[in-house]
């Protein structure tokens, strides 16, 4: 009698061996999916160890308020990666990413490519600049309103959800609920430190891929450490 009931119970300890191993294959499969999602190979860093940078925000900010929102020229965007990006590799040691857009009155050439790229590299980060078509699409929004230039914006949200990282900028992004309508198609160059030739793909903001794409979490400057200062380097609080 003992054996018939031992074997009477080994049947049901095999049957729930076999159900928690299936289980942990099927939660091993879904962390697998949603790595390759994020397009991150080898695993997702933790969170908090990455940030989107407004650059154009951040150098306006820089030049303080007595500057009036001059028009800012490579030099000066160059100028706040240069006089940023230690302190805020400090903060986020994986990957700094800072995003800007090509001017609305002329197109980057390859001038101002190059010197983002050196920018890049001499200080170990990222530079993603949207960057208008030469040949815009038939079926290109009209820029009739202000939103309609917030290509960089957009693209700072997308780099935020697939980073899963926050957006340092002083913007409230009061127009992000117009983007997907009112953005045209662009295409965008990413310049990283460890690669001689730029990344570049292409954006259609109204596509359905992007339906439910958020405003981002954002943080000011000020959180970040970062802080003006006379010298015309910025200071670690």
């Amino acid at each position: 009698m003992c054996a018939r009931a031992f074997s009477t119970l080994a049947v049901p300890v095999t049957m729930l061996v076999t159900v928690l191993a299936v289980l942990v294959l099927i939660v091993l499969a879904l962390v697998l999916a949603a790595r390759r999602r994020r397009g991150v190979v080898g695993g997702a860093p933790p969170r908090g160890e990455h940030v989107v940078v407004d650059t154009l925000n951040l150098a306006h900010w820089l030049q303080g308020p007595q500057s009036g929102q001059p028009r800012l020229t490579a030099e000066a965007i160059v100028d706040a990666v240069d006089r940023t990006a230690p302190a805020l590799k400090l903060r986020w040691p994986g990957r700094v990413m800072y995003v800007l857009k090509d001017r609305e009155t002329a197109l980057n050439d390859e001038g101002v490519r190059a010197r983002l790229a050196e920018a890049a590299k001499r200080n170990g980060v990222y530079i993603i600049v949207a960057e208008r078509y030469a040949d815009p699409p038939s079926s290109a929004a009209a820029p009739a309103e202000h939103s309609s230039r917030g290509r960089d914006d957009f693209l700072m949200a997308l780099l935020a959800h697939q980073w899963r990282c926050p957006v340092l900028t002083d913007d409230r992004l009061r127009d992000f609920d117009r983007f997907r309508a009112t953005v045209s198609p662009f295409q965008y160059y990413e310049f990283a430190f460890w690669r001689e030739l730029p990344a570049r793909e292409f954006v259609r903001p109204d596509s359905p891929a992007h339906a439910r794409l958020r405003r981002p979490r954002t943080l000011r400057y000020d959180s970040a450490g970062l802080q003006r200062s006379t010298d015309g380097e910025p200071k670690k609080s």
